[in-house]
């Protein structure tokens, strides 16, 4: 049985197509979230419909049953049409040696969507979407669903495998700046660090 607060949910994208006025300004809605910190990925995908990557930040596990997880991608983006085709795609989450590549699949240097995987080393797993070898970890996943949410896509894929990487300093993003996630030593506190610093 669907408990009646989730049922009340159901609803939500029916009631923001229906045009609700919105609470706050985008101005205030962009600062409010640019204070959350977030681990930075790109995501990719490879197969017929060719190769394509972005950087991402709005990455959320849902459920360990299947194991699956989303990530929300504008619906103009070139990765959006590819991926939605090859009906496969990876999350690679970045380290503190990423930064540069993080802004070349960010669209920030200009470089073509085939042309961004010359910047590092890949290979593939189970469903033939690029891994990023040096990634802090890769989700590896079959597309679920793709569901519109006004300028975006929310997309949702199972987990077909996952690869490891050095348990190292994460990459993460936030007031508009990178930031480095050490997890420390067994004998030191976690700390975070300006991407400049670098990990040690």
């Amino acid at each position: 049985m669907i408990p009646p607060a989730v049922q009340k949910l159901s609803g939500l994208a029916d009631r923001l197509e229906g045009g609700i006025a919105p609470a706050i300004d985008k101005g205030r809605f962009f600062e409010a979230m640019s204070r959350i910190p977030a681990a930075v990925h790109i995501a990719t995908t490879g197969g017929t419909a060719g190769l394509a990557g972005i950087t991402a930040t709005s990455v959320v596990s849902v459920t360990a049953d299947p194991p699956t997880i989303l990530f929300c991608i504008n619906k103009t983006s070139p990765l959006a049409a590819r991926l939605i085709s090859n009906k496969v795609f990876c999350i690679n989450t970045l380290t503190a040696l990423h930064t540069s590549l993080a802004d070349i699949f960010a669209g920030q240097t200009g470089h073509r969507l085939e042309e961004r995987f010359a910047f590092a080393e890949w290979t593939t797993l189970v469903t033939g979407a690029p891994v990023l070898e040096c990634a802090a970890v890769a989700f590896d996943c079959r597309l679920a669903e793709a569901k519109e949410c006004k300028s975006h896509l929310v997309v949702f894929g199972v987990v077909a495998a996952v690869e490891y990487g050095k348990q190292n300093c994460n990459l993460t993003y936030a007031q508009r700046k990178y930031h480095v996630f050490d997890y420390g030593a067994d004998n030191h506190p976690p700390r975070t660090l300006t991407f400049e610093a670098g990990c040690a």
